[in-house]
């Protein structure tokens, strides 16, 4: 045989993607007699790589019929002909780039990843070497050019491969950008001020082409705007970026564990389980909680992590109308806090105490770590100071909001923590 011809095309060869620029030198190194060798056997070819992508690549396990198989044999029968035809023409320009960027985009659009397509390719690579080494030996080929050959036929099919990623990553891209303005407006509509019908979310999951479960639960990641932090999480979730915070739509149960595993020690809030219809029900709940965790009213836990809106009910009720709690906090303790530093300290400690153990001496003593003495001079004390009963129930439950109101972060400047009070044994009063 011949010995190999240099590559031409200039300037349009340096201009190729790099999997195309070799690619066609490593076949413009082979002699181009050995296309008269291949060509004749190019339907067999085909027909014996179309078997074996059924026999081997499950998702392909079907009968290349209709539209499907249309494009399968297609591509298969184009791509060994225009191997040959690049291989008897070096300067000829690679035709079929779109041919080859629709396997990709097929791909997307038939709920599959690029594992199977890829697998196809690997596999026709194996029988073309196959069939195209015996073909090119019985042409008298000798070994360094049937090695020559399979480089070629490998060079070329990571050609065809990367050309299927691209159009693969091209439809995501497309498709990635309808389907997060679809999410976008679900969350718009849970998040919404008003009460939405269930038709609207309906319509709005249709378009989305997520199926609502019977029951989800509505998460908050505070300081995000990056959607993907709850998408990748699991592919139920619906999640978009909303005021400062990504909103996620978790079915319930299949997706729950997963998102609570995976935000165990993130910044965020997770709403209560509701009915679908309800869902604007668990958004408000989480917003209302991550609202009060923002602005430091119920505290920053050590490890911050993710926070169940369940069990601040009770928070969310005393915050809900501030100008209210704050009327109520000042009537209740304001007697307490006009005092100096060290009794309002004494008074505020001694009322906690109380409250906490329902007005038991020896536990509040225990608790204390003072002589059930001292502790019945102190409630004494506190009982003249305050302008309220506390053997009152309705008293008692106004001084309880009273003090989840004052326990917050911003309020230490008029009420001391408790736990920054020393306790050094039974003690009198100062």
């Amino acid at each position: 045989m011949t010995s190999p011809r240099p590559t031409s095309g200039g300037d349009a060869a340096a201009d190729q993607p790099p999997e195309a620029r070799e690619a066609r030198e490593r076949i413009a190194d082979l002699p181009s007699e050995l296309g008269a060798a291949l060509r004749p056997i190019l339907p067999d070819v085909a027909d014996e790589i179309l078997t074996a992508i059924r026999l081997e690549v499950d998702e392909y396990r079907r009968p290349f019929e209709g539209r499907f198989g249309d494009a399968v044999r297609s591509g298969v029968e184009f791509t060994l002909g225009e191997f040959v035809a690049m291989l008897e023409d070096p300067a000829r320009q690679p035709a079929g780039t779109e041919m080859i960027e629709q396997l990709g985009r097929g791909e997307v659009r038939s709920g599959r990843t690029l594992d199977a397509l890829q697998a196809a390719y690997r596999c026709g690579a194996r029988v073309a070497w196959r069939r195209f080494g015996d073909a090119a030996r019985a042409h008298g080929a000798d070994q360094r050019t049937l090695i020559r050959l399979g480089d070629a036929i490998f060079a070329y099919i990571h050609r065809l491969a990367a050309l299927s990623v691209a159009g693969w990553a091209d439809e995501q891209t497309l498709r990635a950008g309808a389907t997060q303005r679809s999410r976008d407006a679900l969350v718009r509509l849970i998040a919404s001020s008003t009460r939405v019908p269930v038709e609207d979310l309906d319509a709005a999951a249709q378009a989305l082409a997520w199926a609502p479960p019977r029951e989800v639960a509505v998460v908050v990641l505070m300081g995000s705007e990056n959607a993907g932090d709850l998408l990748r999480i699991d592919p139920g979730v619906v999640a978009a970026a909303r005021d400062g915070a990504v909103i996620g739509i978790v079915p319930v149960p299949t997706a729950l564990a997963r998102v609570r595993e995976a935000l165990r020690h993130a910044p965020a809030v997770l709403g209560p389980t509701v009915p679908w219809p309800r869902v604007g029900r668990s958004y408000r709940r989480a917003r209302s909680v991550a609202a009060l965790l923002d602005a430091g009213r119920i505290g920053t836990p050590a490890r911050p992590g993710l926070v169940q809106a369940v069990d601040h009910l009770a928070d969310e009720v005393v915050h809900a109308n501030p100008e209210a709690a704050e009327d109520l906090a000042a009537a209740m303790l304001g007697p307490i806090e006009r005092l100096p530093e060290s009794r309002r300290a004494r008074h505020l400690e001694t009322l906690r105490a109380w409250l906490d153990h329902r007005g038991h001496g020896p536990r509040m003593a225990e608790a204390l770590h003072l002589h059930a003495q001292t502790v019945r001079y102190r409630v004494a004390r506190l009982r003249e100071t305050l302008d309220v009963d506390l053997d009152d129930p309705d008293d008692r439950f106004a001084i309880e909001l009273a003090l989840r109101w004052r326990a917050g972060p911003t309020s230490t400047d008029r009420l001391l923590p408790f736990g920054d009070i020393e306790h050094n044994g039974p003690r009198g009063e100062a």
